[in-house]
């Protein structure tokens, strides 16, 4: 019970606590949170190698090594070494590409984050690990000044031939040119195994027209800039086409069938299983610039590929850097635990009052909230169906049959004004005033003149019903009254019993000095602390949503006397 407070505690009272500090040998690190729900990646996906950018922008080279050997990257849990390969760590030009590999990347979240150390002097470079899975077959950063582009995934399945030429700066790090020449060509007899297989790359075209990717009976071209996927000998185009001199990632899949992706979507498909070749083609006819080449010996995941584009990509939303922290700053007694251990059975009973008080008052202010937003939207609705029902009767003359309807079209709009309070009070008018039309010897209803006692007797009635929607509006605000003046007193009340208990112990004793009295008393405060923290966002929800309540019910006495107003405009005698 007391473990179950604790943690209500900790979130009542919100204390400012570190996390723990990897190794205290590194004395920077920083929080790189991965925000899927942002990056639109609504399913999980493993093993993804994630591009983490640093610039003078979001980090601070001066504290790190030359070389960038001391960075080291955790998971969550800050225990976990997390494999990372260095692209390039450029301290003159503060330019960083790390690749790091993320077990496994939890859709919809916005919380999930791994930690980047860095500030050791004395650290070597880490070890090499494999940031690329086993499915990788080929990792082509084109960062190559000269010789053939090199394979970065552990596999050494370099490229056989390439017409590229080397651009100094491109989406990441280096990047290749082509002149749609013969571009990239890798032969490797173990492409021939492939049952599945996934191409990717950034490209920037010049030229809408050329072959992209081309490996045995699948291949990705441009027509007009638009990417036209093939399969055997069946094409399948995507609905839109790229933007020329601009970067786009396209993806294409091939096994049981083959898939096209564009910046992480897919955008076409073809059926058809994949007949493998030993010879895979990159940007034969291409002409512009290209980036980041990676072949996969599987059917790579739409999430998985989502997730490439949105941590590559220079605006992705997948990847964002939290502010540096130090060992300085970072550690430090948590003054708040040791607080927590001194408290009384007495001081638990009370701040697990206020946690119940807390809880029922967010949800009552929370509920309230709801509730006034429906029923103003539904209100205003109601007041211009009103409005148009009102004008409609002074041109229906005394046609009874067609006045009656008029009324009753918007009482059987329930649905659609269920929330509103104004709709409830006008079916309460229409049944009275419609219980005072003359009835004919067909049935059907003549026109009325109603008297002014009968007219009273109209507002009476709604009279009742605004009376019934006001005490519908209260109900439950006592509740926030109760905390805003109980929690205070409780917190104080805990208080005081922890002060007189923590001094019956001292006397008890007969040790008086400063550290026998500090624990017992601070630990007497945290009652307050908690009464306080119930009564002040009680106080501040419950003052906003009497505002609201009181702008309410203005509606509501207004609309009665326009309902009353009118109805006599057109039916009194």
């Amino acid at each position: 019970m007391k473990r179950l407070l604790a943690i209500a505690a900790l979130f009542l009272l919100m204390p400012l606590s570190a996390h723990a500090w990897w190794d205290t040998d590194w004395t920077g690190r920083k929080k790189i949170t991965l925000d899927t729900k942002a990056a639109g990646i609504t399913t999980d996906a493993a093993q993804v190698p994630l591009l983490v950018r640093l610039s003078s922008a979001n980090f601070d080279f001066l504290a790190s090594k030359e070389d960038g050997s001391d960075l080291r990257f955790m998971a969550e849990d800050d225990k976990t070494a997390l494999p990372f390969q260095i692209e390039r760590f450029d301290n003159v030009n503060n330019l960083a590409f790390v690749w790091v590999q993320v077990p496994k990347l939890q859709a919809g979240n916005t919380t999930q984050h791994i930690w980047m150390y860095y500030g050791n002097t004395k650290a070597s470079a880490a070890a090499a690990a494999a940031v690329f899975d086993a499915q990788q077959f080929a990792v082509y950063h084109l960062n190559e000044t000269q010789g053939l582009p090199q394979d970065a995934s552990g596999k050494a399945m370099h490229a056989s031939t390439s017409s590229a030429t080397a651009v100094p700066s491109g989406l990441i790090a280096g990047s290749a040119r082509l002149n749609g020449d013969g571009g990239v060509v890798l032969n490797n007899a173990a492409l021939q195994q492939a049952k599945e297989i996934t191409v990717s790359a950034w490209i920037n075209a010049e030229r809408g027209e050329g072959e992209v990717f081309s490996f045995g009976g699948l291949s990705l071209s441009l027509a007009d800039a638009v990417p036209v996927l093939k399969m055997g000998g069946t094409t399948y185009k995507a609905a839109e086409a790229l933007t020329l001199n601009v970067w786009h990632h396209v993806a294409v899949t091939g096994g049981a069938q083959a898939v096209l992706y564009v910046d992480g979507k897919a955008v076409a498909n073809a059926a058809g299983l994949l007949v493998a070749g030993n010879t895979l083609r990159v940007g034969a006819g291409l002409v512009g610039k290209i980036d980041e080449v990676q072949v996969s010996g599987m059917a790579r995941s739409e999430a998985w590929l989502a997730a490439q584009v949105q941590s590559q990509a220079e605006a992705g939303m997948l990847v964002s850097q939290g502010e540096e922290q130090t060992t300085d700053t970072s550690e430090g007694p948590n003054y708040f635990k040791a607080t927590l251990q001194n408290l009384t059975v007495d001081g638990w009973v009370v701040v697990g009052i206020c946690v119940v008080m807390f809880i029922v008052a967010i949800y009552v202010m929370g509920k309230k909230l709801l509730l006034l937003n429906s029923m103003e939207r539904t209100n205003r609705t109601f007041t211009e169906e009103f409005g148009k029902v009102t004008r409609g009767l002074l041109e229906m003359g005394q046609d009874a049959k067609a006045h009656a309807g008029a009324l009753d079209g918007l009482t059987t709009h329930k649905a659609d004004f269920s929330s509103s309070s104004l709709h409830r009070i006008y079916a309460v008018g229409v049944a009275e005033l419609k219980s005072r039309f003359p009835k004919e010897a067909d049935g059907h209803h003549a026109f009325p003149v109603i008297s002014n006692q009968a007219i009273n007797a109209v507002r009476a009635s709604l009279d009742a019903q605004l009376t019934r929607e006001r005490h519908g509006l209260d109900k439950g605000m006592v509740l926030l009254t109760i905390a805003i003046s109980g929690g205070p007193f409780l917190g104080l009340l805990g208080t005081v019993v922890g002060v007189m208990i923590t001094f019956a112990a001292i006397a008890a004793a007969g040790d008086v000095n400063v550290n026998a009295i500090a624990p017992g008393i601070a630990a007497a405060l945290v009652a307050t602390v908690a009464g306080l923290g119930v009564a002040i966002p009680a106080l501040f929800g419950y003052n906003y949503l009497q505002t609201r309540i009181k702008g309410v019910g203005a509606d509501m006495n207004v609309f009665v006397d326009e309902f009353v107003t009118k109805m006599a405009e057109n039916y009194g005698g």
